[in-house]
């Protein structure tokens, strides 16, 4: 290495030399003059200049000589201070290799302690690691399967997947049944892909879990579940066989009562008949109510989806029960408001059959007054719903009651002394029809005496009819003793747009008040009609059917016209707007004629098992004129049509061997390869809902008869039969 003279090392050097070379000469003055006396060899001056320089350079050499231990000192320190942060750096890494041991032994027990077995292998299948729970699992070592594959034994009943196969994935999951040492087990795995940076596959991670008990109270669910379900399907069975062989004797009894009812008897025998007949209604509408429970309680009972026509659906079941309600002197009225649909989606039989519950239990629980039926639509923000709802007049329903007045065999009446038959199965029935509907159904106080039960169904953008304003600018009055019979009355009207007049009596009205006024006859009794002839107001009055007044009487009293209760809204509108326009009534208000009977007998085939119902239907029959032809299974149905031609076929459903669909099948069939023109078949059945409308569409029927045969829905088919087969001649 070089160094230039201005480098401190020579100036030091120079000066500890300078430094010597004036002691030097120094030295030698003094022995000179030891030696000789004087100072021989220099000049003193000289000598003592160099004594002079000599004392300097010496101090310089001492001062420089001390800065360089202070350098040097310095320079030790500095050597000296990386070797402490180096041991410092050393017991760092120390504690972190303690601390990574440490982690390192924590994360072996939690995996060794696992009750599931880890394991891992590369993609070509060969161990790299295992827990401990994998060794006691399968009973094997560590030197026994690292580096080597490993493949569990699989139970031969239960082909296992093959492990380890990610085929591009990141987890796959599955189940094996495989050998352990505790014999065949059912594992749960799950493989994880363990990647690298490039996304290749470097191992696959296995978790496999013990799930054989679970698996095993699968499988007792699954049994559980087939066994509840072939229970079910027994329960159905049997219930359709039930409601077959119940409602069969009992339609014998109610056809058997009529026929003998339309025969000469004595009064008390005519007595007698009836009474066998309404107490057969009332044991078949026990009978229906309980296998209709039991329906929904085993998930049988099922709701057809199609067009609910609602006006005339909700006056028919008015006019079913009105007779039952007259009977008791109270009225039934139904109001529906002008913006309700005329059609909606759901189940019309079903629908009928909730408000037919509803209404018969208000008529029931009713001594005076009425039963109002009304119907509305409510909205909401975005939903809008039907609201029925029915509001009586009767006992009502006591307060601690209310809350499970809906649960099966509950009535408002229970003590042992009730007055009011009935199974208390009719509320809970329409419960359960309305939850399955997606509606509500719940009840209310009346504002002054009975009940109000109401039902709620989402109307699913149904269409809303627009008000018909038909009697927009007319003023009616109403006098009317009923106040529900009021009420339904100006809801009608409002509806069709009139302006109403309320009037306690005639006497308070005067010419030119209104333009028409509805007087009620109270009882039904035409001699409690007021005289309306010096009134100078057109009159209509209100009559219950089994109490109609003569056409005579009416004019004798000035009323230009009448209406039956429970009267239509579209009959209101007809009648008024005729009364007004100065048409009377001019036809007697006797009872309407029976349909008229075919002029012609009609061949028909009749395919019915049970013999008392052969007998009510044969009987109904051949009283109108037809030629029967019975069989008593649908094999000999089918042979019948095959042989010869029938004006109409009428096919009970439920028959040995061959049922009715099935028959009609095949007569289909039949009339479609020899290109013949198809014969009229119409289901007998006890309950159209057994095997359903489409069923029986599909198998090519034309129609329902329900037992007991009815002989107005009997006339009505066979004159329907004759029509067409006049039209074809």
């Amino acid at each position: 290495m070089r160094h230039s003279i201005g480098h401190p090392m020579f100036k030091r050097a120079g000066t500890l030399f300078f430094a010597l070379m004036a002691s030097a000469l120094g030295g030698v003055a003094v022995v000179d003059v030891f030696l000789n006396g004087q100072l021989t060899m220099v000049d003193p001056r000289l000598l003592g200049g160099l004594a002079v320089m000599g004392l300097v350079f010496l101090l310089l050499g001492i001062v420089t000589m001390h800065e360089r231990a202070e350098d040097l000192e310095g320079r030790t320190g500095r050597l000296t201070a990386p070797t402490s942060e180096l041991e410092s750096f050393i017991a760092a890494l120390e504690a972190a290799n303690k601390r990574l041991h440490s982690s390192e032994a924590r994360y072996k027990g939690l995996v060794n302690a696992q009750g599931d077995a880890i394991l891992r292998r590369t993609p070509d299948g060969r161990m790299t690691y295992a827990n401990e729970a994998f060794y006691r699992l399968f009973g094997v070592r560590s030197d026994e399967v690292i580096g080597n594959v490993f493949r569990p034994e699989a139970h031969p009943d239960s082909p296992a997947p093959a492990m380890g196969r990610m085929n591009g994935l990141d987890r796959v999951a599955y189940d094996q049944n495989v050998q352990t040492v505790s014999g065949y087990r059912w594992l749960a795995w799950e493989d994880y892909a363990i990647r690298d940076m490039d996304g290749r596959l470097v191992e696959v991670q296995s978790v496999g879990r013990d799930i054989t008990e679970r698996k095993a109270l699968e499988d007792a669910l699954m049994e559980a579940r087939d066994r509840a379900q072939s229970a079910n399907r027994a329960k159905s069975h049997f219930l359709a066989t039930m409601s077959h062989e119940i409602r069969t004797p009992m339609n014998g009894v109610l056809g058997m009562a009529r026929l003998l009812l339309e025969t000469h008897l004595a009064p008390d025998q005519k007595t007698y008949a009836e009474a066998i007949r309404q107490s057969g209604l009332s044991l078949l509408s026990l009978i229906e109510d309980i296998l209709d429970f039991s329906k929904i309680e085993s998930g049988a009972l099922t709701l057809e989806r199609g067009e609910v026509v609602l006006r005339p659906l909700i006056e028919g079941v008015a006019e079913l029960l009105a007779t039952r309600a007259h009977a008791k002197h109270i009225d039934l009225v139904t109001a529906i408001a002008a913006d309700v649909p005329q059609i909606i989606e759901g189940d019309t039989i079903r629908l009928r059959q909730i408000l037919t519950n509803l209404v018969g239990n208000a008529i029931k629980f009713t001594e005076k007054g009425g039963v109002l039926i009304s119907a509305k639509v409510e909205r909401d923000g975005d939903k809008t719903e039907l609201r029925l709802a029915v509001r009586d007049t009767g006992i009502g329903v006591p307060q601690e009651k209310q809350a499970q007045i809906f649960e099966e065999f509950v009535q408002a009446d229970s003590s042992h002394a009730r007055r009011f038959e009935g199974s208390g199965l009719g509320l809970t029935i329409s419960k359960r029809l309305v939850q399955a509907m997606g509606g509500d159904i719940g009840m209310a106080d009346g504002e002054t005496t009975g009940s109000v039960f109401w039902v709620t169904l989402p109307l699913n953008d149904a269409p809303i009819t627009a008000e018909t304003r038909a009697l927009a600018g007319k003023t009616i009055a109403i006098v009317s003793s009923s106040e529900i019979l009021s009420i339904g009355l100006k809801f009608q009207l409002a509806a069709s747009g009139a302006d109403i007049l309320e009037a306690e009596t005639i006497a308070s009205l005067t010419r030119g008040s209104c333009d028409l006024v509805i007087v009620d006859s109270t009882l039904g009794n035409p001699t409690q009609l007021p005289n309306m002839s010096g009134l100078g107001i057109p009159a209509v009055a209100m009559l219950p059917p089994e109490h109609r007044a003569t056409q005579t009487s009416l004019r004798e009293k000035g009323i230009e016209g009448y209406l039956t209760k429970p009267v239509r809204q579209s009959s209101l509108e007809t009648r008024i707007l005729a009364v007004l326009s100065g048409k009377t009534q001019k036809e007697t208000v006797a009872a309407p004629p029976p349909p008229e009977r075919p002029r012609k007998g009609l061949n028909i085939l009749l395919a019915e098992d049970n013999p008392v119902n052969a007998l009510l239907a044969r009987e109904l029959l051949r009283r109108r004129g037809h030629t029967v032809s019975d069989v008593a299974a649908g094999d000999a149905a089918v042979r019948a049509c095959a042989a010869q031609r029938f004006d109409i076929v009428i096919m009970d459903l439920h028959m040995p061997g061959l049922d009715g669909i099935e028959a009609t099948k095949q007569i289909r069939a039949a009339e479609k390869s020899l290109g013949a023109v198809p014969v009229p078949i119409f289901a007998l059945t006890a309950d159209a809902l057994e095997t359903g409308r489409k069923a029986c569409q599909e198998a090519g029927m034309d129609g329902f008869l329900t037992k007991p045969l009815d002989p107005a829905d009997l006339d009505a088919v066979l004159a329907a039969v004759s029509g067409a087969r006049a039209v074809a001649a």
